[in-house]
């Protein structure tokens, strides 16, 4: 497959792990592809897990928040393979001492939305309270021709919260030693984390 998950960083001894988003009014949108670029805040932060203490090193992708959180690097990678539609919402990552750790850290938020789900072959399991999005499924599996050749990284129509990055771009970002990234293929995913 020419495509893989983009998960939230990855769970190492040593890198922080982060919290949930403070300052951000409804910060939900950051998860629907909702373009939160006009009146994003300055004091956008995020604390570093206070039960993970010993853990305080900056990866260029960060595990928490439940949000997809580059470096700086990341998002010149991004840049450099002009990816569009894709917006980079600055946030602050606030140390264990109450400290600036590093204002140079972004949310990743895809704004292209791509109807290439294949239900059938997914055997999606439909969100009861919601009958527009998807809650589980047995293997995720995309219909790759469904996908525009312009997009690189996007979010998938019926289940926005995953974000879904070309497998060439994915490779060349860990071939240039960016750390803390986490793929994942499609058909390991069943919507569960």
């Amino acid at each position: 497959m020419s495509f893989l998950l983009w998960r939230p960083g990855r769970s190492t001894d040593g890198i922080c792990k982060i919290l949930e988003i403070e300052g951000v009014e409804k910060s939900f949108e950051l998860a629907e592809g909702v373009s939160r670029a006009t009146g994003w805040p300055d004091d956008a932060q995020c604390q570093m897990d206070p039960n993970r203490p010993k853990d305080i090193a900056l990866a260029d992708s960060l595990l928490g928040a439940k949000l997809v959180v580059v470096s700086a690097k990341v998002k010149r990678a991004l840049d450099d393979a002009h990816s569009k539609n894709v917006e980079f919402l600055p946030i602050k990552i606030i140390n264990h001492k109450g400290r600036v750790a590093s204002d140079e850290y972004f949310v990743l938020n895809p704004l292209e939305i791509c109807d290439c789900i294949d239900v059938q072959q997914s055997n999606v399991e439909w969100n009861d309270l919601d009958p527009e999005a998807i809650c589980a499924c047995d293997a995720l599996i995309l219909k790759e021709s469904a996908v525009p050749e312009s997009l690189s990284v996007f979010r998938l129509k019926h289940w926005k919260n995953l974000i879904v990055i070309r497998r060439s771009l994915a490779e060349s970002m860990l071939s240039q030693g960016l750390t803390g990234l986490n793929f994942l293929e499609p058909e390991e995913y069943m919507g569960l984390g």
